[in-house]
């Protein structure tokens, strides 16, 4: 049997509650290969986990798998029907990654604001699924992951205001491959670099310098494994500034260069 590549949405509707009978034990759900997604229209659910208890108010997604060890449902203290659209996923391979890194990232109660990008692809796959209209299992497959990389988006770029050391974390984990310096990271986040490097260090046991290079480094040790590509053209596209400074940088931390380093894989 082939393997299903491609997620689908293989349940969602728009329900209203209305008081504390609505109430969902994730641990004793039968399924265990489903992501959910919960957007709160109107009104507000509680969410409940390891980490405590949380509202999901209006502008407000949770995001679950379930048979997991977590609640959700309608708070005792509620004064308002609780409004709410989900879709159920059935994401394979394709989508499970993005899902697990929103989560070990963020959390499971994130931002879906009215009007943002991610709320706008929630609805389009809300709708489309609700109409049968998804072009082709394809498409289906394709607005899943757009609005999955929609959602990471969103939380990330709240944190530029409310957390710009964490907001440095991510551009260095999203734009190593590009030529982005620490300094443009700083201004970026709108610190110093002297703050920016201070403060990441305390945070994260590493200096950025480091990581920016170990991501870099990584990325490189990828492309020489999977192509032929000159150690220049491998340079640029991990983001180093010069193949000298490359081929430095990998020695220091490997041992050999790379072109050493592509020889002894073909071995």
């Amino acid at each position: 049997m082939k393997e299903q590549v491609f997620a689908r949405v293989d349940g969602g509707a728009e329900e209203v509650r209305h008081d504390t009978r609505y109430y969902w034990d994730n641990s004793r759900r039968s399924e265990s290969n489903r992501i959910n997604l919960q957007r709160t229209l109107s009104g507000e659910a509680f969410w409940e986990d390891e980490n405590g208890r949380q509202s999901v108010p209006v502008g407000k997604i949770m995001l679950f798998t379930q048979r997991e060890n977590s609640r959700y449902g309608f708070p005792a203290t509620g004064s308002q029907p609780y409004r709410h659209r989900y879709l159920s996923i059935d994401p394979t391979a394709t989508a499970i990654p993005i899902f697990n890194r929103i989560r070990q990232d963020f959390g499971s109660v994130l931002s879906m604001p009215a009007q943002s990008e991610s709320s706008a692809l929630f609805d389009q796959v809300f709708h489309c699924f609700s109409q049968r209209s998804f072009r082709d299992r394809y498409h289906e497959s394709e607005l899943i992951t757009r609005l999955l990389t929609a959602i990471y988006r969103q939380q990330v770029e709240e944190t530029q205001d409310s957390d710009p050391i964490e907001y440095g974390y991510y551009l260095l984990q999203n734009q190593h491959t590009s030529p982005i310096t620490l300094k443009d990271v700083a201004a970026r986040c709108g610190v110093s670099r002297e703050h920016f490097i201070r403060s990441f260090h305390e945070r994260y046991q590493e200096p950025p310098g480091k990581i920016l290079r170990s991501l870099r480094l990584k990325h490189a040790q990828s492309i020489l494994e999977a192509t032929r590509l000159p150690i220049k053209d491998v340079a640029l596209a991990s983001g180093f500034s010069s193949s000298n400074v490359f081929c430095r940088a990998f020695r220091s931390a490997f041992g050999m260069s790379p072109a050493d380093y592509r020889k002894q894989l073909a071995t």
